[in-house]
Formats: C-alpha cells, sequence, structure tokens
C-alpha cells in the first residue's frame, strides 16, 4: 500500500492514534472533521471483514472450478497454471486480511510473539506482501500472453514450462523481501502498540522506497498492461479477420473453423485479463496519487478521510477478480454453470415428498403414486 509508506506514516493504527491524540489534545474546541475521521475509520474496519469473507467464498469457488476446467483438459497450457495461481494469491490476501482484521490493534503487544504480530499482521507486511506478488504475476501472465500471440513462433521454440514456473515462485519471493526487511528495519514496540515505517535510517531512503513502490507495482505494470494489450488487440484483431475471409473462401471447411476457435479462445482469455489488468489500475491509481500528497503535506482530517477509500478500492480489487472470471472466463462459466446445475438438481431431488427409486424411477409419497 503506497500510502503506508509514505512520510506521514498513513495506517490504520496510526491514524487512529493520530486522530485520538488530536481529539484529546482539543477537546474544548472539538474538530468535527476529525471526528467524521474516526467515524470513517470504524466502518472502513468492519468493511474489510466483508471482503474478506466475499472474497474468501468467491474466490475459493473460482478457484475450484478453475482446477477443475485445467484438469479437463487434455493439453496442460501454461496459461491456465498461471491464472490460477493469480486466483490462488487472491484468495491467500482475503484470508490474510481476515487474520489482521482479527488481530487488529486491539491487544497488548509484548515480547516475541507481540512482535511477531506487529511484523507480520498489525504492519500489513504479510498481506502486502501477497498484494505485490498478485501484481508481479499478473505482470506475468500478461508479458506470456503478448509471447504467445504477437510472437507465437519464437515462444513456441524458447519460452519453457521452466521459466513459467520460476515466475510464479519468484512472485512470492520478490513479495516477500520488497516488504518485511523495510517492515522489520522500521516498525517499533513501545507501550503495547506497533508502530510501522517509524525508525528511517535517513529521510532519503524513506523517499527512494516510496517511490520505488509506485514505479514498480504502479507505473512499470501500468506500462507493460498499455503495450503489451494494445499489441494484442491489434493483432488478434488483424488474424480474425483473416481467419474469417479464408473460411469463407474455402467454403468453411473443419481446419479453418478449429483454427478460428482456437483464436476465439486466446482472444477470450486475452480479454479476461486484459478486464483484470484495468481493475487493477482503476484500484491502485487513487491511493498512489494520495501516497504522492501526502508526502509532501501533513496528516490532516480531509487527508485521512480520502484515504481511507483508496485502501477499500485496493482490498474491493482481489474480492472483484472472482466474479470477472466468472463472467468473463469461459471455463469457469462453464464450470459454476455445471456445479449450479447439479446444486439445484440435488435440490429438487432432496425437496420433501420426493425421492429417488433404486429402480430408476422416481417415487412421490405426498400423492401415493409410484411411476416407474
Amino acid at each position: 500500500m503506497s500510502a503506508e509508506n509514505s512520510t506521514a506514516s498513513l495506517t490504520c493504527s496510526n491514524i487512529t492514534m493520530a486522530a485520538l491524540d488530536h481529539v484529546t489534545k482539543t477537546a474544548a474546541f472539538f474538530d468535527p472533521v476529525w471526528h467524521l475521521a474516526i467515524t470513517i475509520e470504524y466502518y472502513f474496519q468492519h468493511a474489510l471483514l466483508a471482503i474478506g469473507v466475499i472474497g474468501l467464498a468467491s474466490n475459493a469457488l473460482v478457484l475450484y472450478a478453475l482446477i477443475t476446467h485445467n484438469a479437463q483438459q487434455a493439453k496442460k497450457h501454461a496459461i491456465n497454471m498461471l491464472i490460477i495461481h493469480q486466483n490462488s494469491i487472491d484468495l491467500t490476501c482475503c484470508v490474510l486480511l481476515l487474520l489482521t482484521y482479527c488481530v487488529g490493534d486491539r491487544m497488548h503487544l509484548t515480547g516475541s510473539l507481540g512482535y511477531f504480530i506487529c511484523a507480520v499482521f498489525i504492519s500489513n507486511s504479510a498481506l502486502y506482501s501477497a498484494l505485490h506478488a498478485s501484481v508481479i504475476n499478473l505482470i506475468t501472465i500478461t508479458i506470456e500472453r503478448y509471447l504467445k500471440i504477437v510472437h507465437p513462433f519464437w515462444s513456441k521454440k524458447h519460452l519453457k514450462r521452466w521459466m513459467i514456473n520460476a515466475a510464479m515462485v519468484f512472485a512470492w519471493i520478490a513479495g516477500i523481501m520488497f516488504n518485511v526487511p523495510v517492515v522489520i528495519s522500521t516498525m517499533l514496540l513501545e507501550d503495547g502498540l506497533c508502530r510501522i515505517y517509524m525508525t528511517w535510517a535517513t529521510p532519503e531512503g524513506q523517499v527512494i522506497f516510496g517511490t520505488s513502490v509506485i514505479v514498480i507495482f504502479f507505473v512499470v505494470p501500468l506500462v507493460v498492461f498499455i503495450y503489451c494489450y494494445g499489441r494484442i488487440i491489434i493483432v488478434m484483431r488483424r488474424q480474425m479477420c483473416v481467419m474469417a475471409g479464408h473460411n469463407v473462401e474455402a467454403g468453411g471447411s473443419q481446419a479453418n473453423a478449429s483454427q478460428i476457435r482456437s483464436k476465439r479462445i486466446k482472444w477470450n482469455i486475452a480479454k479476461t485479463m486484459l478486464t483484470v489488468s484495468v481493475v487493477f489500475i482503476i484500484s491502485w491509481c487513487p491511493n498512489n496519487i494520495i501516497y504522492m500528497i501526502s508526502d509532501h503535506t501533513s496528516i490532516t482530517s480531509h487527508l485521512i478521510i480520502g484515504y481511507y477509500p483508496t485502501v477499500f478500492m485496493i482490498y474491493l480489487n482481489v474480492c472483484l477478480n472472482p466474479f470477472i472470471y466468472a463472467t468473463k472466463h469461459e471455463g469457469v462459466k462453464q464450470k459454476l454453470a455445471d456445479l449450479l446445475t447439479r446444486y439445484k438438481s440435488k435440490r429438487q431431488t432432496d425437496a420433501p415428498g420426493v425421492s429417488s427409486n433404486n429402480g430408476g424411477g422416481m417415487q412421490q409419497t405426498s400423492a401415493g403414486i409410484t411411476h416407474h
């Protein structure tokens, strides 16, 4: 979260403490805007719980659909594993979000356990390690689609499965190494409270870290998405037009129809991941803007009020992705439809007065009539 790395140290716990300190010191001249900031923070915490629960359920359901769809494919494509990995990271983010919410800053932290809770959960280092791993994996998916569609012959010759596996592992390593060391070196545990991004060695180091967050996890993905998907759209449209023309000239041969179907599958996956990428940019952009503003101004009640919606959008992103897969990804749509059909059939079978017969017939006990 870029705003958490700012000079103003905009974190949920630090914002709450700053607001409470301000209210305590100026009780005689109470600022209603600060009161509004505290109220928004209260509802924000409950909104995170809702996102965690909904995201956990939806990501788990879509992950099941992705795994079963991939298991039934005759050829295991690398893109399927990358999308499954992306969904697994989103599911992990939801789990960590719930754990972070449950831990919160409600307890008095002491000793090794208190230090661990502060470093892993209250600081959000575990959660943002997963979020940053998600960004890196999304870049990997984009580059893989770009190479497969724009440079198919080169990718078939040079792009190996071990490279995809290494990229998935690298996403986690990079996410962890980027967040955890900085949190541990800048956090303080005093008077039972966890304060993060407090003990920077130099102001320049803090600025460098905050700037690198924006560049690596927002600017670079933005450039990669725009270039790669721009090229993919141009190439896919050109190929589909050429294939459609050949299909008409050849009288709709089976070979051409199969090629068009293959192109449409690739285009469907590209559109799905393009939608995920666009939602990512929309979700993360406001928080990066807040970071750039807070880096040059002091904490104010208005800044804090604007901060909460930007963080909410980042967390909401991992909750929206499974709904994108469910509406855009053909394999996921098919598996979820099959699952819904089986559920409805089971409900009808288990309905009162209706039961299955071993002979294959249906027995309607309420009417006392048996059909064979």
